[in-house]
């Protein structure tokens, strides 16, 4: 893993303007969607697309986001287009504070999300797809989604979070720093061994935190778990054939997220199937159904606190370690 995207090339710092040009925009889209034909599926499309216009190749980066299609697994939540843009913001900003102490990685996040929000109406993948047969909409989030992620990184966002959420989110992150607790970092140290555990992977994983930047969404340490299994059983889809194949498939009605129909496929599927099996223990993927705490409230996080509720999720993470551990053992195998 090397020095990426957002920390060593001024490309794609001169193409970052306040105001970005409809022919950078046509640009973007046009990256995206070459991109999106090619390898058929939304977190590793935007990865790509983002690590091109840094003229970048960071293949592990794209392996790492293998599992994250169809909301984290396979699980409706967040969008592909919502993930791949926050771990650059990690790699950028890792969890540097402002001068209020809360990383500015989770104010990136939080002005990334309003604008992804306002452009599809929603940040999880169900919502964008409702029950359509063929994901269309994952077009307008493959195109769009570069240019959100430029937008938000040119400009600073300390509006983008509320005082009183701010002030929430400041004692959370507080707490979990004076008790050496990050969600995926806890899960990813616990795979040292098994994954190298480098500055730049602990930066790219620094916004899933709280179910994504303390949105309370997807677990940040199941979200981990999935990154790390990618990251060791990942391949890299790059065929414009075998896409319109896994289309036209979608079209007629066939099972086009069988593992040999593109090579992210396997990675979708043992992530759905690790999200059953997280579900079955902990009862959801969702931090806030886990927590019961929605971290946007000075009261709950005060509960968090007050019931030693960290501990809970450190053990969490351990159990998500050691799954994400068996399964990368067993090479998804019998999972």
């Amino acid at each position: 893993m090397k020095e990426t995207t957002s920390q060593k090339n001024p490309e794609i710092s001169a193409l970052v303007s306040p105001g970005l040009s409809n022919r950078t925009k046509r640009m973007y889209r046009r990256r995206g969607l070459s991109n999106l034909l090619k390898m058929g599926h939304c977190a590793p499309t935007v990865m790509q697309t983002l690590l091109d216009l840094g003229n970048t190749k960071e293949e592990w980066l794209v392996r790492m986001t293998a599992g994250l299609p169809g909301g984290i697994g396979s699980t409706g939540f967040e969008c592909g287009g919502i993930t791949s843009p926050l771990i650059q913001f990690g790699l950028e900003f890792g969890l540097r504070a402002k001068d209020d102490g809360l990383p500015t990685v989770i104010y990136a996040g939080h002005d990334y999300l309003r604008r992804f929000q306002k452009c599809h109406n929603s940040l999880l993948c169900q919502d964008i797809l409702g029950d359509r047969r063929v994901p269309l909409p994952c077009i307008k989030v493959a195109r769009h989604a570069p240019e959100l992620y430029i937008q938000t990184r040119c400009k600073d966002n300390p509006e983008a979070i509320s005082v009183e959420t701010r002030d929430a989110f400041r004692l959370l992150y507080t707490h979990f720093s004076a008790n050496g607790f990050h969600c995926a970092h806890a899960v990813l140290n616990h795979l040292r061994d098994t994954v190298p555990v480098t500055r730049e992977l602990l930066d790219g994983t620094s916004g899933f935190i709280g179910g994504t930047a303390f949105k309370g969404l997807t677990c940040s340490a199941f979200t981990a778990g999935l990154m790390a299994v990618g990251l060791k059983l990942g391949e890299i889809e790059d065929s414009y054939s075998r896409v319109t194949r896994m289309l036209a498939t979608m079209i007629v009605g066939g099972n086009a997220l069988a593992d040999h129909m593109n090579k992210f496929n396997r990675l979708l599927n043992i992530g759905h199937r690790m999200s059953k099996w997280f579900t079955k223990e902990f009862g959801s993927t969702l931090c806030k159904e886990i927590t019961q705490c929605d971290f946007s409230s000075m009261g709950d996080v005060h509960r968090y606190i007050d019931n030693d509720s960290v501990t809970t999720c450190r053990n969490l993470a351990e159990k998500v370690a050691n799954q994400a551990q068996r399964i990368i053992d067993q090479k998804g195998i019998g999972f």
